[in-house]
């Protein structure tokens, strides 16, 4: 973290082997880390860090460097490739593919080279992939390598899983691909996903709003191409609970009140978020119907809760800051299969 609102995003690989290629990499880290922190451009940052590791380079050691900056507020990432090989990225409801982005000479290689800054949205939701080479030039006993290709390949095997599982299922790709054959670079792996902040809508709490707040979700769901089935379970789920806000938060204020609603995609769930700063309720805290019982046997109510908390992979609640936050999650894929 640079501030509260920025995060810089390296990958670095240092050329040669042994101790002095190592000291090499934690010269250039710690610089890269303490120029970052002094605030600039990714390439204003590569400039002058590629300025100090040129003086005094006796072993002509070099290091190719991905450098991104992302404001979190607005999903802006900037970002200077220094020779290095291009992220994978992946877009929401899309499939990974490389990032091409101007490539800089590497640093430590000429000094007071300028290195071009390249601008990006991360939308909601992003995952990033960044990598050495260690990983596509991982070779077999028949002298095969992995490849961009088969890198690509084995990614979008991970669509839906959170990144540190991404790491995981590609690190153990890699080993089953080389097996026992001997190794002559080691790799790294960073993968971020990025969320964003939800997507909010503020309405009245009535059910005369009902339908705009349909709509809402609805555009986004759409968006990230959520089968029928899943749209119309959400769509249930969500009617309940507004409706439910609509008749009994505001009982006892002159008036009434808002409700609002974010949502937001996970990479694999939808998370919804409602909340009020009606009276204080939690409607998990009731006990389920008995559904085996007939209409007329049933108790009143807690019909619909129980239908939401059966339809939705989570259901949960809080009282926070004088408000009823109750929130839903439903696995994108678990419909699909």
């Amino acid at each position: 973290m640079i501030d509260d609102d920025h995060l810089a995003l390296v990958m670095a690989d240092v050329s040669g082997k042994g101790v002095p290629a190592a000291l090499f990499m934690v010269i250039a880290k710690t610089l890269i880390k303490n120029r970052s922190m002094m605030g600039g451009t990714p390439g204003e940052i590569l400039h002058d860090v590629n300025n100090q590791l040129c003086e005094s380079n006796d072993s002509s050691l070099f290091v190719t460097v991905w450098l991104g900056i992302l404001e979190l507020s607005t999903g802006k990432v900037i970002a200077s490739n220094a020779g290095h090989e291009p992220p994978a990225v992946r877009r929401a409801g899309g499939k990974y593919e490389l990032f091409e982005t101007t490539q800089n000479t590497a640093v430590a290689i000429i000094e007071d080279m300028e290195f071009t800054d390249g601008e990006f949205q991360l939308e909601h939701l992003v995952t990033i992939y960044l990598y050495t080479d260690g990983v596509t030039e991982a070779t077999n006993i028949n002298r095969q390598l992995y490849g961009t290709e088969r890198m690509i390949d084995e990614l979008n095997k991970t669509l839906g899983a959170p990144a540190d599982e991404v790491l995981s299922i590609m690190n153990k790709s890699v080993m089953d691909f080389t097996g026992e054959a001997m190794q002559f670079d080691d790799l790294t792996m960073l993968c971020l996903q990025f969320f964003g902040r939800p997507d909010e809508l503020t309405v009245e709490a009535k059910t005369e709003r009902l339908h705009d707040v349909i709509a809402f979700v609805d555009e986004y769901l759409e968006k990230w191409g959520c089968p029928m089935d899943f749209i119309s379970e959400i769509e249930l789920a969500v009617e309940e609970i507004f409706v439910n806000i609509a008749h009994y938060a505001y009982n006892d204020k002159e008036g009434g009140g808002t409700a609002t609603i974010s949502i937001r995609y996970l990479g694999k769930d939808v998370e919804i978020i409602f909340t009020d700063s009606g009276t204080p309720y939690n409607p998990l805290e009731h006990d389920d119907p008995d559904i085996t019982l007939s209409a007329e046997e049933r108790e009143i109510g807690g019909l619909g809760i129980y239908i939401v908390k059966q339809s939705m992979n989570s259901v949960s609640y809080e009282y926070i800051g004088d408000n009823n936050v109750l929130k839903i999650r439903k696995d994108i894929h678990e419909t699909e299969e």
